[in-house]
């Protein structure tokens, strides 16, 4: 939900989602709330796709289903869940480490008493029995002190594996939150995420930031025409002529549904309007074939609008304004870039194809 959205809106669509849960009999819970209010805002397309598909044909929102819907769009309970294990294991790992430390501190601590005892009554005048014994005693608590201090570093050799494992786990895991599962890119929270961090970082260096958002054109009657496991196939190709065509600290990513953001580091609208031609004449070169039959679906398209940061705004109004270029290509016959017009240069408004 952007900051800049007025209460009135805000009303107007908390009230439309209670209306459509009403309608459908959907217990208020927060989860639901959530995906229908997501769904009125217009904020999540194919989460809307979704829920109009299941009203046309008629399906019955179950709490399973709901569930379901949640846990697609906005949980990531699975990769949560592995954090906090992950932690756990490390978190123990550490204190059994800590323990085995401890310990071999007090034995040291009580070595190191021991020789100051023994050195006391070595400075006292003995017979060379006692002496005898005083020096096999010492020679005993060091061996024995080495056998703990041996056992200690097996232990810590086991340890530090163990935590490399874990640390690997824990990347995984939190590679898997920040990643959209059917495209393999990155998802929408991790966009998010970092066009923040980007645009903090272009206000302290100073140096450009721009911002592409790509639409894939009549992909909604492509998916009607052909099916979601051939849509699918289509979302999984453009991801990879993005991720194959940026490079450096680019981000390409799954913004929703058959939309895709690029955040652009260090890069001016003219830089960021010459990649998204690239990209636009990438996309458009591919053609998509069925599998199993081999058969030639044609082509597909795509529409970018692109923006360049300007210093003191908002992320959702670089959001905002890269998203009115990208309507503008979509009304100009789509297939074609547009940058914002108050930052394109004479006669790069747009490229059509």
């Amino acid at each position: 939900m952007s900051q800049r959205e007025p209460i009135d809106s805000i009303s107007r669509t908390a009230d439309a989602a209670l209306a459509h849960m009403g309608r459908f009999v959907i217990p208020p819970t927060p989860n639901n709330y959530l995906v229908w209010y997501s769904h009125c805002s217009g904020s999540y397309p194919e989460l809307t796709r979704v829920i109009r598909s299941m009203e046309t044909a008629g399906e019955p929102f179950t709490e399973e289903m709901l569930a379901e819907i949640h846990e697609r769009f906005f949980g990531t309970g699975g990769q949560v869940r592995l954090i906090d294990e992950t932690c756990q294991r490390i978190e123990g790992t550490m204190s059994h480490l800590l323990d085995q430390i401890g310990g071999l501190s007090e034995d040291t601590g009580r070595y190191g008493s021991k020789l100051e005892e023994f050195g006391r009554q070595l400075a006292a005048p003995e017979p060379p029995v006692r002496l005898h014994a005083l020096v096999s005693a010492v020679l005993f608590e060091t061996r024995g002190l080495e056998g703990r201090a041996k056992l200690l570093e097996e232990e810590l050799t086991k340890s530090s594996q163990c935590l490399e494992s874990l640390r690997s786990d824990l990347a995984h895991a939190q590679r898997e939150v920040n990643t959209d599962g059917l495209t393999g890119i990155a998802n929408r929270k991790c966009f998010d995420y970092r066009l923040r961090a980007a645009i903090d970082e272009t206000l302290l260096t100073q140096r450009p930031l721009s911002l592409l958002l790509a639409d894939i054109d009549h992909f909604k009657s492509f998916n009607d025409t052909f099916g979601h496991p051939v849509g699918d196939q289509v979302l999984k190709l453009v991801a990879q002529v993005l991720a194959k065509s940026v490079k450096g600290r680019d981000l390409p990513a799954r913004y929703g549904g058959e939309e895709f953001g690029i955040i652009l580091p260090q890069t001016d609208i003219i830089g960021a309007t010459s990649l998204a031609e690239q990209l636009r004449a990438m996309v458009a070169g591919n053609r998509i074939r069925l599998k199993l039959s081999g058969q030639n679906l044609g082509g597909i398209t795509m529409s970018i609008g692109c923006a360049q940061y300007r210093p003191g705004e908002t992320p959702s109004s670089l959001i905002e304004r890269t998203d009115e270029a990208l309507y503008r290509a979509k009304r100009e016959g789509r297939n074609r870039v547009v940058a914002t017009e108050e930052q394109a240069e004479p006669g790069r408004a747009g490229s059509a194809a």
